[in-house]
């Protein structure tokens, strides 16, 4: 039977004029071919036909004024290729009533409260089409069918893009919802929706709303850009997100509201200006393998709610990771690296069960909440790891806190087995104010303070404990409650195993103390057991920091003056103390300083001392540090810097908030654009004064520009109490602290290497900008290197010359510089300067002076950043390549009117983990010091999360980028992200990119990438490729380098690798490389910096049996090893393994006795694509960007 055609044509003859002239003879199954033209009609089709516009040769619109453009009411109808529009306020386009709707290639564009709608018996199916809608919603369903919308784009709505209600079923996929005013799919009565793969983007409200009793599974959804919320769910029915992602919501991401309990896996929350995820009271979410990164709040679970996890990963929360308010969460599998609390619990119903975590910062419960935590591994750089208070209630088992103390506050109750409290700043474990500590089974070692200390009101058990090696006093009883030490093992302390300091109830019962002569016990008045401590303990007690902060503060350097200002700002504060207990009311004052001198002169060291003292006082509640500088303040959008502020001030509440070179905080007169660093001034000043009896903030830097900044607000200089200047160290000072470095590494020093220490203190130039105490430490370094090199060319007959320095091992001050002492020193005739936007010349700090150098004594002094860079661990050629650029355009002029970026933009191909974010600060770094930039500050910008909401909105917020980079270096992050991205805005972004790039400017600029995403680039966009001097490929790090890497690593921790562990870490290697490169070798040698029994790391420490064979100097690693200077093993398979400069960094931290490597000799002229030195053509790895 043959198919019916009729033909719709406005001028053709034989063929109908109107579509419903046609539909009203047309019989079912019968196909209506429509020719291009607008058609004024409104269709009401009740047969089962099929509507397609003819050919391609133009469009075919159907518009109606009044009612639905078409109304279906039939079996089956097709539509094909047509453009529907309607401005009827009331009446949908298309309304589908009965039967199925399928539409292929069509565009709805409608005014009314929806485009399409599906209900009663109707079923639509659209695929490849494009709906908008400006005054309502796109897609209206509550039929109970089978609709399914794929390859849809829906647009630029009035309310909400899909709509599934009451009934109905959706199947969503591969579709596109953009900047929907309203959601970009809602969910609710008892409808059921199925979205897959599909893109959300700038919705005005939650992007994802599922509420009442609907079902919504949602797998591989990306949701970016939106207002406010990103998902809101609150249905009491199943809720299922898999592989999603959440990013940019302009406050929360996801909110779990009262009944829902909806389960997310593998689901990606990524910067959110709020919450990452929000549980509120009566929900109960589960999150498996998730990850949230770059959110003030991970998750916050606010009163009633409960959630469970596995496997969450929270990255850079700047106020809390997990957040509990009244709440439960159970996890298992927790890591967390914030800038903030990594757990926060606060109230009497708040209740946290944590197993298996990898903590970064601390855990922090107050106001009676409680917490079970078990196998948690804390790492932190200092201040509090642990800290309860307020009636707070902690359960630890099988944990260990590293780096960090522990405080268990007012009322608070710590019970901890089988745990290890190691390395802290303070005491190890410290019980104030009526707290109570129960210990079975734990190790407290390696606290700067006492290892347990029990203060006033406070209680404390302790059971097969084991205390030693901390700085002061094993045990510390100053408290008239019951303190029970029995069967412990507490040894090699700074000062006595057990002290009372008051009439209490202390029993000490079958304590091991090693053998100290010092007995178990002294009391307040000098009896007890042991009386006071003899020579020997007073020996040991020498070996370490002392027995206080006050007592570290004494026995510093130096810095005699210093001492007197904040020894009397301490009695200050106790004699204000004082009368509070008396009930006399506080005198006036503030708290906050300003430090002010050169740099290496102990300024953070003091001001964590000062804090440190406080704490001990009780007039701060923990006495941490927080060291910031102006890119932990300054964001780079507008806002975004009060929010960061806040952030940070937040962290350091409780303790001192030191932000060094504060005076880059204000403008100064560098550029004309918005002055952020102001903005953070401004905020400080006023959160200072909300919290001016709860945190103590510290500013530092040199002293003329510290005096300007107290001059950049009006309020500023009230805010401080007063300066404290630090001066230059003296000769005879810098000589002790090199004294100290050597016996603290077990060195000599011999009459001849004093006298040449003392010349050279006293020879070297001393201005604003003079090192210090990092000078003394450069010093011996070099003095070990030089010791190295003279022992390997004449073996010593006798061992003791391992550990002799002479006076050959010092350096002398390279000439002209002993003559340069009557002013500040200087590099190539003393201070720098560079041009401003306005053309003036502004001065820049000079370099500093002149510090130990590789060389001969009569050579050139190398800069540190050459030393630093020729330090890294492998990487040679790329190395090699940027020295020799910083020294051609060091030493070549700068062509008129082109500005550094010009020359000196660089490409840096490598997988992550490859070291391109090091590499990129250490060239930062070379070209300050050579003059071509004046900060050196690194900042990044990741592109495939530049918006793109307009075409020219990337080149905006690159713009801002590179304002906020001035007179440093901008990364620019290349990832497999920004190819998923549609074609307009990949466009988008690669023109800003370009715009960028050609825009002369003193920021340079590094693009990093993954080989397969830089070569499409250069492929696609040979005008970006242009722009960049040098492109510089970063091969993988050889099996020796990754065990220099992991070894490096641990030394920065306080750990070394034994030969045995290298040998089996080599053979590991060989088998299957670290996946991760740098990353994965510094992970690797956390986890074993925290798991180790002791500080030398062997193969018993390494995960599984150790390998029969692997023993000391046997196999490969064994032959890579040479013996260096005091017998320690030095790897020389390591290409960069060690350099004699400051102290190394996490990214390159090497023993101070390393070998220094050889650095690369600087070429004479520049050239985009210049090589290796003694070449003319530019090394494989190293070669220019060209146009292709």
């Amino acid at each position: 039977m043959t198919r019916p055609v009729l033909l719709v044509s406005p001028d053709r003859p034989g063929a109908y004029r109107a579509i419903a002239d046609a539909l009203a003879d047309a019989t079912d199954g019968a196909l209506i071919t429509v020719a291009p033209g607008r058609y004024d009609e409104s269709l009401y089709i009740n047969r089962a036909v099929t509507l397609a516009a003819e050919g391609a040769g133009g469009t075919v619109e159907i518009a109606a004024a009044s009612g639905s453009t078409l109304v279906l009411d039939a079996e089956a109808v097709r539509l094909t290729g047509l453009q529907l529009s309607g401005t009827d306020r009331e009446a949908p386009v298309l309304d589908v009533r009965r039967g199925q709707a399928a539409l292929d290639g069509c565009r709805i564009s409608g005014e009314a409260w929806a485009a399409v709608l599906a209900w009663q018996d109707g079923v639509v199916a659209l695929r490849d089409c494009q709906v908008t809608n400006a005054q309502g919603a796109g897609i209206v369903v509550t039929s109970g069918g089978a609709n399914a919308v794929e390859g849809t784009h829906i647009q630029e709505v009035g309310s909400s893009a899909v709509v599934v209600a009451e009934h109905g079923r959706l199947t969503l996929r591969d579709c596109r919802l953009d900047r929907a005013r309203g959601n970009g799919v809602c969910v609710n009565g008892q409808a059921t929706a199925v979205v897959e793969a599909t893109r959300i983007s700038g919705s005005g409200k939650p992007a994802l709303a599922v509420e009442q009793n609907a079902r919504a599974t949602l797998t591989g959804v990306e949701v970016s850009g939106s207002a406010a919320l990103d998902a809101y769910l609150t249905s009491a029915a199943e809720v299922v997100l898999t592989r999603c992602s959440f990013t940019g919501s302009g406050g929360q991401a996801i909110r779990v509201g009262e009944g829902s309990a909806p389960v997310l896996r593998e689901c990606l929350v990524a910067g959110a200006r709020r919450e990452g995820i929000h549980v509120s009271a009566g929900a109960r979410p589960r999150l498996e393998d998730c990850k949230i990164t770059g959110t003030p709040t991970g998750l916050l679970v606010e009163a009633g709610g409960q959630a469970e996890g596995a496997g969450l990963t929270v990255e850079g929360a700047g106020t809390a990771a997990v957040h509990v308010a009244d709440g439960a969460v159970v996890l298992d599998r927790l890591t967390a690296d914030a800038g903030g609390t990594a757990l926060r619990g606060v109230g009497a119903k708040a209740k946290l069960t944590v197993r298996d975590a990898e903590l970064v910062t601390g855990v922090e419960l107050s106001e009676g909440a409680s917490a079970t935590l078990s196998a948690l591994r804390l790492r932190s750089g200092g201040g509090t790891g642990l800290a309860l208070a307020s009636g707070a209630r902690a359960e630890v088992t099988g944990s260990a806190f590293t780096g960090c103390s522990t405080l268990v506050g007012a009322e608070a109750e710590l019970s901890a087995q089988d745990s290890e409290f190691t390395g802290a700043d303070g005491d190890g474990i410290r019980i104030s104010a009526g707290g109570a500590l129960t210990a079975v089974g734990c190790r407290v070692n390696g606290a700067r303070g006492h290892g347990v200390n029990v203060q006033a009101s406070s209680r404390a058990e302790l059971t097969n404990c084991t205390v030693f090696d901390n700085g002061g006093d094993g045990v510390r009883c100053n408290t008239d409650e019951p303190v029970r030490v029995h069967d412990c093992e507490v040894r090699d302390n700074g000062g006595v195993p057990v002290r009372q300091l008051k009439t209490g109830q202390v029993s000490v019962e079958r304590v091991d103390t090693g053998g100290d002569p010092s007995g178990r016990t002294t009391s307040a008045s000098g009896t007890g057991d042991s009386g006071a401590r003899d020579g020997e303990a007073a020996t040991r007690a020498a070996a370490h920091t002392g027995t206080g902060p006050l007592a570290e503060l004494e026995g510093l350097v130096g810095l005699e003056s210093v001492k007197l200002e904040v020894t009397g700002l301490i009695n200050l504060n106790k004699m204000a103390q004082r009368r509070q207990e008396m009930g006399l009311p506080m005198p006036p004052m503030s708290r906050h300083l300003v430090f002010a001198g050169p740099p290496g002169t102990g300024k953070t060291t003091v001001a964590r001392l000062y804090g440190a003292v406080l704490a001990e006082l009780g007039i701060l509640s923990q006495g941490h540090i927080v060291e910031v500088a102006r890119a932990d303040l300054v964001a780079q959008i507008i806002g975004g810097t009060a929010i960061k502020t806040t952030e940070v001030f937040n962290k350091a509440l409780g303790g001192v908030l030191f932000i060094d070179e504060a005076y880059t905080l204000t403008n100064q007169s560098r550029g004309n654009g918005p002055d952020f660093g102001q903005e953070a001034v401004d905020t400080l000043m006023k959160l200072m004064e909300d919290h001016r009896d709860e945190v103590v903030v510290i500013v530092a830097g040199y002293s003329a520009q510290m005096e300007q900044f107290l001059a950049s607000n009006p309020g500023m200089a009230s805010r401080f109490a007063r300066t404290v200047e630090f001066p230059n160290y003296s000769a005879e000072e810098l000589v002790t602290i090199v004294r100290g470095l050597c016996a603290k590494h077990y060195y000599e020093l011999s009459g001849s290497a004093l006298e040449a220490l003392d010349r050279y203190f006293q020879d070297v130039p001393k201005g604003a900008t003079f090192g210090n105490g990092r000078v003394a430490r450069q010093v011996f370094e070099e003095m070990i290197s030089r010791q190295a090199s003279r022992l390997a060319a004449e073996p010593p007959g006798d061992d003791t010359e391992l550990s002799r320095l002479d006076g050959a091992d010092v350096i002398t001050v390279p000439g002209g510089a002993a003559e340069a002492q009557g002013g500040p020193a200087a590099p190539a005739g003393g201070r720098a300067e560079q041009r401003s936007d306005q053309g003036a010349r502004t001065p820049r700090p000079a370099s500093p002076a002149p510090a130990p150098s590789a060389t001969s004594a009569g050579a050139p002094q190398q800069p540190a950043g050459l030393r630093k860079l020729a330090a890294m661990t492998g990487l040679d050629t790329p190395r090699a390549a940027l020295a020799t650029r910083v020294a051609a355009l060091a030493g070549a002029r700068r062509e008129p009117g082109r500005a550094v970026s010009a020359q000196a933009n660089i490409v840096l191909e490598g997988p992550q983990g490859s070291g391109r974010r090091a590499l990129a600060r250490a060239y930062a770094r070379c070209l300050t010091e050579a003059g071509l930039l004046s900060s050196g500050t690194v900042h990044e910008v990741r592109l495939s999360a530049l918006p793109a909401r307009f075409p020219k909105q990337p080149a905006h917020r690159l713009a801002a980028a590179l304002e906020e980079a001035e007179g440093g270096l901008l990364v620019l992050r290349l990832d497999d992200s920004l190819g998923r991205r549609s074609p307009a805005e990949r466009a988008a972004v690669l023109d800003g990119l370009a715009r960028l790039a050609g825009t002369p400017c003193d920021t340079v600029l590094a693009l990093c990438g993954s080989p397969a995403e830089l070569r499409a680039l250069v492929g696609e966009r040979a005008d970006i490729a242009g722009e960049f001097a040098e492109y510089l490929r970063l091969d993988p790090y050889t099996v020796e380098q990754a065990i220099e890497l992991v070894r490096r690593r641990l030394w920065a921790f306080g750990f070394q690798l034994a030969d045995d562990a290298a040998e089996m870490l080599a053979a590991a290697f060989r088998a299957a490389p670290p996946p991760g490169g740098a990353w994965e070798a510094h992970r690797l040698a956390e986890r074993l910096a925290a798991s180790a029994r002791t500080r030398t790391v062997s193969a018993t420490d390494l995960p599984g049996p150790p390998a029969p064979d692997a023993t000391p100097g046997s196999g490969p690693a064994g032959a890579a090893a040479s013996t260096g200077s005091a017998g320690a093993a030095t790897p020389a398979g390591s290409a960069a393994s060690g350099a004699a400069g400051p102290a190394p960094s996490v990214n390159d931290a090497h023993p101070p006795h390393s070998a220094p490597a050889p650095a690369p000799q600087p070429v004479s002229a520049p050239h985009a694509g210049a090589g290796l030195p003694g070449t003319t053509e530019p090394p494989p790895q190293a070669r220019p960007l060209v146009q292709t």
